[in-house]
């Protein structure tokens, strides 16, 4: 089998989260009969294989200027032989590409609605989150300012494309992972995939810390407050205010984050992009400390290491 995928490359996070397990799997995968193919620009021959991955963020930009090129793309790859894919890698169960359903096989996301019926119903500010704080009266709408696409009736026939694909689960979220390094020469190096693809590590061993009681904190809630979507930024706001007497909540440099979240009893993770906080409830996972996060029984991801066995779950209304 011949998979081709169409990426941008490991230029965002969520695309090197994901990028990462596939490269370094690659030989594994093709000893089991799976050839993988990766381009960065559109041509002709991509469509010649079995599947072809097209990664959201790969047609993002375009999207905001002129969304029929991108179903031009995707009608252009489909063949009698072959599958189309696309595959959204946004952090939040709602997908702003519902719109390409009829011109994929399969639309493939890292967290899904349990219950697919939610993409057939608007949401305040094209998230869960924001139009629950919404329908609280705990913020105010801003609907008007962000008009998305949602499914019809006459179309939830479509809602059976939608698949739960690989999360970020199987990257690599340690302290001294490449991905998660901002200096110039990382950024630098990301441009070039052939590369960077050879400098992708493993997990080493010793950066899972074992759980224990024996850590001189008891709580550790480092994040930014804005740049998010307003129901985000309300969650994050309100988390800050309940945990000031208690805690300093501002963001520490990434050395010292690690030290004190491996030296924390319970790490508290609020909402990040989307209801899973990327990277954070994965770094947690590798530190040995509860993970104290928002209810988060709604969603369908695999692997599901995120359920009420492993995490302390709280209610939206904090």
């Amino acid at each position: 089998m011949r998979v081709n995928i169409l990426t941008k490359g490991f230029l965002s996070p969520n695309a090197r989260s994901w990028l990462h397990p596939v490269v370094k799997n690659k030989s594994r995968l093709s000893e089991m009969g799976i050839e993988l193919f990766f381009y960065l620009k559109d041509s002709e021959e991509i469509k010649f294989c079995d599947v072809v991955i097209v990664e959201s963020k790969f047609i993002k930009d375009l999207w905001a200027v002129d969304k029929s090129k991108i179903f031009e793309l995707l009608i252009n790859l489909k063949t009698k032989n072959n599958k189309v894919f696309l595959y959204d890698l946004g952090d939040s169960t709602y997908s702003w590409v519902l719109e390409a359903l009829p011109y994929v096989d399969k639309l493939l996301k890292t967290f899904i609605f349990k219950d697919k019926t939610n993409y057939c119903m608007p949401l305040d500010g094209q998230n869960i989150i924001t139009n629950y704080y919404y329908k609280s009266g705990m913020i105010q709408s801003n609907n008007s300012l962000q008009p998305h696409f949602f499914l019809k009736k006459k179309d939830v026939n479509l809602l059976e494309k939608i698949k739960v694909g690989f999360n970020y689960n199987f990257a690599d979220h340690s302290s001294n992972s490449n991905l998660w390094k901002y200096d110039y020469f990382n950024r630098l190096l990301r441009r070039s995939f052939k590369i960077y693809s050879k400098m992708l590590k493993s997990i080493k061993d010793d950066e899972y810390i074992h759980p224990g009681i024996n850590r001189s904190q008891n709580l550790s809630c480092r994040m930014a407050l804005s740049g998010y979507s307003k129901g985000v930024e309300f969650h994050r706001e309100e988390t800050a205010k309940i945990l000031s007497k208690y805690l300093l909540t501002n963001r520490l440099n990434r050395k010292d984050y690690f030290a004190e979240i491996r030296n924390s009893k319970v790490v508290i993770s609020p909402f990040g992009w989307g209801e899973i906080n990327t990277p954070r409830d994965y770094e947690v996972a590798l530190s040995g400390s509860i993970l104290l996060k928002p209810d988060i029984s709604h969603i369908d991801t695999w692997p599901n290491i995120f359920n009420k066995e492993t995490v302390v779950q709280y209610k939206w209304d904090l």
